[in-house]
């Protein structure tokens, strides 16, 4: 430490020694028009990555830098996208239509289960563009631009299962919480046999009727311009 001070201090005498010999001068500050503006051409812009993860063990540990881990080989060896959530309550969706109710007044719930994903792409740039509006005059425009070798990531997207799900006058019924179980067999003899074990697949799983899991690579490759539709340059223009 202080030896990186002490550099500094001497970076700054000699900074101030140099100075005394340069001859003080004065620089004024000029204002362009918007022609003049479109003239000027330079370059900057930035390369960005997104992450965005829900409900997925990425989400919940802050200690994980990234959504998998790869060997020497770039062979994935462990991926932390895999559904974590304390409470399955708290890890759903659930939508109330308008005069979707019961005879006791009650509330109907859409309710998707087990919402999740990890959504992550390495690289996009985000630059300045010049097009030609609609009256033949350059315009500025934001530029979004992506690789087809960067694509974006999509790991373990959808919800466990849908169900409708009625409310009571104590509760709504997003919250109801019924898992499989047991089940009841009807044979063909019109006999039943109650309190079978749920096969292993849906035991102890959230009841619905149906679920959805996308997992995959969506490739994109070009730019995409954000402008004003209506600026014509002109000093009343709303741009």
């Amino acid at each position: 430490m202080y030896p990186r001070v002490k550099t500094s201090i001497l970076n700054l005498v000699c900074s101030i020694s140099i100075l005394a010999f340069i001859p003080i001068t004065n620089a004024q500050l000029v204002g362009m028009d918007n022609h003049e503006m479109t003239d000027v051409s330079g370059q900057g812009g930035a390369d960005l990555s997104w992450t965005l993860s829900l409900n997925h063990r990425y989400a919940k540990d802050l200690s994980l830098k990234n959504i998998s881990v790869f060997d020497a080989t770039g062979k994935a060896t462990e991926a932390f996208y895999s559904y974590s959530c304390t409470d399955n309550v708290f890890c759903r969706l659930a939508i109330a239509p308008n005069n979707h109710k019961d005879a006791m007044g009650n509330k109907k719930w859409l309710v998707f289960k087990g919402i999740q994903g990890t959504l992550q792409i390495d690289k996009f740039s985000l630059d300045g563009s010049t097009i030609i509006n609609r009256d033949g005059n350059p315009q500025t425009a934001l530029q979004i631009s992506f690789f087809d070798d960067k694509p974006l990531k999509i790991r373990n997207l959808g919800f466990n299962t849908l169900a409708v799900e009625t409310g009571t006058s104590s509760a709504e019924g997003y919250a109801n919480n019924m898992i499989y179980t047991t089940y009841t067999e009807k044979k063909s003899d019109g006999t039943t046999v109650p309190g079978l074990d749920v096969p292993m697949f849906d035991k102890n799983t959230e009841k619905g009727f149906m679920g959805l899991n996308m997992h995959g690579n969506l490739h994109m490759s070009g730019n995409l311009k954000i402008f004003s539709f209506n600026c014509t340059g002109a000093g009343t223009a709303r741009c």
